[in-house]
């Protein structure tokens, strides 16, 4: 093969690999719906998002604790997680578990049911957590949009 042929692979390797980048942060912008329990009336940025589960803002502007739960199908898991949290599962499992071997954190609650999370957030003062975009969510529980 000449050096023009392989230019062209490289390139069109290349264009592939940031097509597939782009589209995947799409995907994941919109694969899942943010909910709290029906008292939280904060709005939220995607930057408070991050805040809350990586477990550095732990209060509601009412000063009620936070309680965050993590929907774990790994699917909708993967895409919150990198999407909002701007971390692989790898440093985000990571992430927390040296917080709780230097005893700084506590491993935050997981359901694998997007049901089990619903229910949780309902009954949980203070609760937020993520399902996947085409769950539907009952109206008892809030569906946070990002400003």
């Amino acid at each position: 093969m000449n050096i023009s042929v392989l230019r062209f692979y490289l390139i069109l390797l290349i264009l592939n690999f940031f097509i597939q980048i782009i589209s995947n942060t799409c995907v994941y912008a919109i694969s899942v719906k943010i909910i709290v329990h029906p008292e939280i009336q904060d709005s939220l940025s995607a930057n408070d998002i991050r805040n809350i589960f990586l477990g550095k803002k732990t209060q509601w502007e009412n000063n009620q604790r936070i309680r965050f739960v993590l929907f774990t199908e790994e699917t909708t898991y993967r895409s919150f997680i990198t999407y909002y949290v701007r971390k692989t599962l790898y440093q985000y499992r990571n992430y927390w578990r040296k917080k709780v071997f230097t005893g700084t954190g506590m491993m935050p609650v997981m359901f694998n049911s997007s049901s089990q999370c619903i229910d949780y957030v309902n009954r949980t003062q203070g609760a937020i957590s993520f399902v996947p975009a085409t769950c539907n969510v009952p109206n008892d529980v809030k569906e946070i949009i990002l400003n």
